[in-house]
């Protein structure tokens, strides 16, 4: 089997269109979710200095629903290593410092802070928030090893969102259904 590709947000549901105000009649569709996932090796990361690891991208106006930091093999060697994720611009924009070196997945327990970043600036155009942005944003993993070097460790990654358009809007307007 293979795969196919869509370009643009599905909408799925069974009503397109409100035509009435009672359930049946009142426009029930939404957009799906999509994840990306990347697993990476960590072998001889040095001390105190960061590895940077580009993730993933998602889309224009994508809406980030939960990110998975899942250690499959404990790290050895340091006892101690913290990952933030984000952009090269700002590195811990989605995911706050946290230490990965034991097996088992992170609670997605960010401040609030950085759930904004998730669901984007709302604004009287975009109630609902513009998601990442209005471009295609490139998320990337810093790991820094804070005690010892890290001789072997394993992280898999995996990022879930709602695709929308490039204004974060997630149900088209009339005219364009």
């Amino acid at each position: 089997m293979g795969f196919a590709t869509h370009l643009g947000p599905w909408l799925l549901g069974t009503v397109k269109n409100t035509t009435g105000t009672t359930a049946g009649t009142i426009q029930n569709t939404g957009v799906t979710l999509v994840s990306q996932t990347k697993k990476v090796n960590y072998t001889n990361a040095v001390a105190a200095s960061a590895v940077t690891t580009t993730l993933f991208t998602i889309p224009a106006g994508a809406q980030i629903v939960s990110i998975f930091i899942d250690t499959l093999v404990a790290f050895t060697g340091s006892t101690a290593a913290n990952v933030v994720v984000g952009t090269s611009a700002s590195t811990a924009l989605f995911w706050a410092s946290t230490d990965i070196t034991s097996q088992g997945r992170l609670a997605n327990t960010n401040a609030a802070a950085k759930l904004v970043n998730w669901a984007g600036a709302t604004s009287t155009a975009s109630p609902n928030g513009i998601g990442v942005g209005t471009t295609d944003v490139t998320i990337q993993a810093a790991l820094t090893p804070t005690v010892a070097d890290v001789t072997a460790g394993t992280v898999q990654y995996t990022i879930v969102y709602a695709v929308a358009d490039s204004t974060g809007v997630q149900s088209p307007p009339a005219n364009q259904q």
